[in-house]
């Protein structure tokens, strides 16, 4: 063997002295050599990891802005020169001794708050929300920066210290619940109305007067045109129509001669595989022409090429920023806020909501084209096309769909103010809002048809609680046995025993805010709540229903307020706080419940060990 082979043959072999193992225990790890970390640094890191992750970037932006104009009010306020320049004047001394209230926490703190509060709301006519903000950015920045802690507000004799929070003191939280209870019985609903086509006719005429040419330029009112016109035919959500591009788009000839437009929605909220979207054909209506989304949209991208002097192509974003001094952002996609501002202006000044009462957001475009293609239009969409045709999901609750479909109706339907005036027909509750047309309004016997239907995907879900229901079958169909007036199959022959008239009122299972909204509004009769959850207080006394109901309710209702005042009723502003848990109900509960604790509504739940 040649001698460099046989060395390198012996440098590859282990020493005699190395012993070779492969169990990982006779390794040693970095960390078995690294310094042990000390407590200080411990608590450092995870005061570092609280900081980063318990509240959202934008949540701490946001309290971060009230805190800073908090404070910039109170110190431009304090340093105004006073009418009376008397220094021992009640208004000059509640001024000094408010300046550093902020800084230094006091039995001025609360009474700099309030004044805080009561500016925004009282004199610059805030709603509830803003005084919602300003507690709650208040209360996070006492406990992270003062250490204020607990839920209440005292004055420690002995310490002779404040201690508590100030937020909690009672005569801030008696003003608060005020507010509060001020917004809930005197606010406008935010949660958005349908918008449909004699909306839109309101407004497409105001657009097309003198009076919008003065108050607003071609450009915003070609672009609302085309905007509003497009969402409503395609019952879009804000996203998916402010991504819209000249690529998505394409005009094409039928066989029959007939111009349409193709649209291709890749931003569909469903839509998984983002190189493909859903298609649509959208051919021009002569019979309604305001609402025409081919017309209005056609002119309104002629004329945004005719002000960039060339065709558009592909990434060209159909609906672009417009700035301030009212020129297009080319290359700029227009983003949420911008489109509601130009928006809240033409709906104001139309008129529209005139003694009306509610608002209209990006969102009424869907709820109102889903609305219209179910019930009033003359091509009605079947349940199985409004599904397609929305977007929505095949597992999509089926509550979801019936409020958007449905909630015009019961507007309609359950109003009986002229019950006793003499036009009222007598069959008018047998037909909707009590036009005898049957062929162009959908009647009783349709949506009976269609809850039907909805009966195949609830029975499943139908309380064991309230008595077992029976299925019968027969040679051709099955039908829901109700457990108090039908016999069981043994006793078909049977008269059945009596039930009580009054049984123990009970909820049904509920696993998502879907289930919540529409128990609370309209109940569940074919899941055995009969009365809707909002009639409760006033229908039943506490010892009615049990305690398993009663934590039941409670739940139900926290979860319910949630949503209409803290998200104003808006699905997109409720899944950026709870994202994902639309249909999580039990995570759901327990994530408002932490908000509510954040925001000092409720206490937290000290469980005694076992």
């Amino acid at each position: 063997m040649p001698a460099s082979r046989a060395s390198r043959k012996s440098n590859t072999q282990p020493s005699p002295s190395r012993k070779i193992t492969h169990n990982a225990e006779s390794v040693p790890s970095s960390r078995e050599h690294s310094v042990e970390p000390t407590a200080a640094s411990l608590l450092s890191q995870s005061k570092q990891t609280t900081d980063d992750w318990y509240k959202s970037a934008r949540t701490k932006k946001g309290y971060a802005t009230y805190v800073k104009s908090g404070k910039k009010l109170l110190a431009d306020w304090s340093c105004e020169d006073i009418p009376d320049s008397n220094p021992n004047t009640m208004e000059h001394m509640d001024r000094t001794g408010l300046a550093d209230a902020f800084d230094s926490i006091s039995e001025n703190t609360p009474i700099a708050l309030r004044l805080l509060v009561a500016y925004k709301c009282e004199h610059l006519g805030r709603g509830f929300a803003t005084a919602e903000g300003i507690r709650s950015a208040f209360k996070d920045y006492f406990e992270r920066v003062h250490g204020c802690q607990g839920d209440g507000w005292k004055y420690n004799s002995y310490t002779k210290e404040w201690e508590g929070n100030p937020v909690f003191e009672q005569d801030f939280k008696a003003y608060y619940e005020s507010l509060k209870n001020r917004d809930n019985q005197t606010g406008t609903s935010t949660q958005a109305l349908p918008m449909l086509p004699k909306d839109l006719n309101i407004i497409m005429d105001y657009l097309d007067s003198e009076e919008a040419a003065q108050r607003f330029s071609v450009v915003k009112r070609l672009y609302f045109k085309a905007f509003a016109t497009t969402s409503f035919m395609l019952w879009t959500r804000n996203d998916e129509m402010i991504n819209l591009q000249i690529k998505h788009i394409k005009t094409a000839t039928s066989e029959l001669g007939e111009q349409y437009f193709r649209f291709e929605l890749v931003f569909r909220k469903t839509n998984k595989d983002k190189t493909k979207g859903q298609v649509y054909h959208v051919p021009s209506d002569s019979e309604i022409p305001k609402i025409d989304c081919f017309k209005h949209l056609s002119l309104w991208i002629k004329h945004l090429q005719s002000l960039i002097a060339r065709p558009l192509t592909g990434n060209d974003y159909i609906f672009p920023a417009i700035a301030s001094t009212g020129r297009i952002k080319f290359g700029e996609a227009t983003s949420r806020s911008g489109f509601e501002s130009l928006m809240d202006d033409i709906i104001q000044e139309s008129g529209v909501l005139r003694g009306r009462n509610g608002k209209f957001t990006t969102h009424c475009f869907r709820r109102g084209g889903a609305q219209w293609r179910f019930m009033w239009a003359k091509r009605k969409f079947s349940l199985k096309a409004v599904k397609w045709w929305g977007g929505w999901s095949s597992n999509e609750n089926v509550g979801t769909i019936m409020r958007y479909l449905l909630d015009e109706l019961m507007a309609y339907e359950e109003d009986f103010s002229d019950v006793l005036m003499s036009h009222r027909t007598s069959e008018r509750h047998d037909a909707f809002m009590g036009i005898q047309d049957s062929e162009s309004l959908v009647r009783h016997g349709d949506l009976q048809a269609f809850q039907a239907s909805m009966m195949q995907n609830l029975e499943t879900l139908i309380p064991q609680s309230i008595g077992p229901p029976t299925l019968h079958s027969t040679s051709s169909q099955q039908h829901l046995a109700s457990p108090i007036s039908q016999p069981t199959p043994s006793r078909r022959n049977q008269t059945p025993e009596p039930s009580p008239l009054t049984p123990q009122p009970r909820i049904p299972k509920t696993t998502s805010l879907d289930d919540v909204l529409s128990y609370w509004s309209e109940g569940a009769p074919a899941k055995g709540l009969t009365v809707p959850l909002k009639l409760w207080d006033v229908t039943y006394e506490d010892g009615d229903y049990g305690p398993t109901e009663a934590v039941k309710f409670s739940n139900i209702r926290f979860v319910r307020d949630e949503f209409v005042h803290h998200c104003k009723g808006d699905f997109d502003i409720f899944e950026e706080r709870y994202p994902g848990l639309r249909r999580q109900y039990t995570k759901l509960v327990k994530a408002i419940r932490c908000s509510r604790q954040e925001r000092g509504e409720a206490k937290s739940r000290h469980r005694k060990p076992r």
